[in-house]
């Protein structure tokens, strides 16, 4: 009887608010997260010093959606480089004490902006900081915690009945980074090379019409504002949302990142260039809001796990020894951090658990968020290969533990594939099956869900 009960009352909500695109409901949320107090910055390694000032303030924004059986999901986006699982698993596990909502349902991304403050664990070994310069960062790390928990329990006490719609559009301004030369694979301008240039769009209007809120993908690196640069800013990402709330003032505009790992702004290097490059954006996005939009259907599936990656051999104690040697310090601190680790557990932990979440909106949209710098050939591989309306592809998200190469990168070599590896504090490469554990579990996780549906 209880069943029955419960079908009708949906089937009624459904015949009712569903000709009136409001069965759904959405709450908002923004909060400035810019430092009070110049600390050290994140993405470059060459930066010597903490932030001279602010360009542009940084934000954590959330959007929460309710559907008609009463399932929510929150969307936390952030004008961060990225954070560590450690991080993002504390503050997670403080917003289901306070509001119930199980991991799944949360999704942190990461705009990956080179311009905003460093946070504790993520990158420590690219970052030649005094010890009182680490302190502010864990600080000011501490404190952001406490700004996202309340972010999410703000944007879930705003729910209000909503239409949500999406679109597409598309940006021009990325272009693949990889360049081969008679020495390897460097970073440069590779106009041949493979990039997407969709701009996914999610739109969420009020009871009275006007836009509430709108989401927004793109896959390329957050760095038209490179090392040179030493005041907060989000870069293109950070200006195509302001110019977004701009143009939209009852609004609040989210970027995701997409996967952009291989990807950068091009041309890039100045503040100008920042500015053209987030204005082309939101220009996009607002071509997108004038149409053809798309209803979904109030109902959200969720599902979040993880999956065991292995790095190749790790280093012997002799390598480590020998690298202590090195001229280069960030290699010199990669040697100690896992002699260290050998002193401590007599081995080097080559595995890594990788995190993978799909959302599943109204059997319109399947959103897969996956964690790290992953770059274009997962976004294409997964449009290609899951069964889904409309797929939205997402990197960067809930944990920036490295870069995520493809099969292909990894044969090819170079930054993503291994150099990249000493800054982030990994062991080394991961192993060739990296590409094929990941995409297995996000075919599990996808078929996980329809059957649930």
């Amino acid at each position: 009887m209880e069943i029955l009960r419960r079908f009708t009352i949906t089937l009624l909500c459904l015949i009712v608010l569903t000709p009136l695109g409001l069965a759904w409901k959405a709450g908002t949320a923004k909060v400035v997260i810019t430092p009070e107090t110049p600390i050290w910055m994140a993405g470059y390694a060459a930066r010597d010093k903490p932030a001279q000032g602010t360009g542009q303030d940084l934000y954590a924004k959330a959007l929460a959606l309710e559907d008609i059986r009463g399932n929510r999901v929150v969307l936390i986006t952030t004008d961060l480089l990225g954070f560590s699982d450690e991080f993002i698993s504390g503050v997670a596990k403080r917003i289901a004490d306070s509001t119930g909502l199980s991991r799944d349902r949360l999704l942190f991304n990461a705009s990956h902006t080179h311009s905003g403050p460093a946070l504790a664990r993520v990158l420590d070994i690219a970052y030649l900081m005094s010890p009182e310069q680490k302190e502010a960062v864990a600080s000011y790390t501490l404190s952001l915690a406490d700004k996202l928990v309340s972010l999410v329990e703000t944007a879930l006490s705003d729910l209000q009945p909503c239409k949500v719609t999406h679109g597409y559009a598309t940006a021009s301004f990325a272009i693949n980074r990889r360049v081969e030369t008679s020495s390897g694979f460097v970073i440069g301008a590779n106009r041949a090379g493979p990039v997407d240039h969709s701009v996914p769009v999610l739109a969420i209007d009020s009871e009275r019409g006007s836009l509430r809120a709108v989401v927004f993908g793109y896959s390329c690196h957050n760095t038209t504002l490179q090392g040179s640069n030493y005041h907060y800013h989000g870069d293109y990402a950070g200006v195509a949302q302001e110019w977004l709330e701009k143009r939209y003032p009852d609004s609040i505009a989210l970027f995701v990142t997409g996967t952009g790992g291989d990807s950068n702004p091009y041309p890039r290097g100045t503040r100008e260039l920042a500015e053209e490059h987030g204005a082309s954006l939101g220009r996009a996005v607002a071509d997108a809001l004038t149409g053809p939009l798309y209803s979904i259907a109030p109902s959200i599936g969720a599902t979040f796990d993880t999956v065991d990656l292995e790095f190749k051999v790790p280093p012997s104690r002799s390598v480590l020894e020998k690298q202590l040697e090195d001229e280069n310090p960030h290699k010199r601190l990669h040697a100690k951090k896992f002699l260290a680790e050998l002193d401590a557990n007599g081995s080097i932990d080559s595995n890594y658990s990788y995190p993978v979440q799909i959302w599943n909106l109204g059997n319109a949209i399947t959103l897969v968020a996956l964690g790290g710098e992953v770059v274009g050939d997962y976004g294409f591989r997964i449009k290609r290969e899951i069964e889904a309306k409309s797929v939205w592809v997402a990197g960067y998200s809930n944990d920036v533990s490295c870069y995520i190469p493809s099969r292909r990168i990894l044969r090819e070599g170079g930054y993503e594939a291994e150099e990249s590896m000493i800054y982030y504090g990994r062991p080394g490469s991961f192993q060739p099956t990296v590409e094929d554990r990941i995409m297995a579990k996000v075919h599990e996780l996808s078929a996980k869900l329809r059957e649930e549906e």
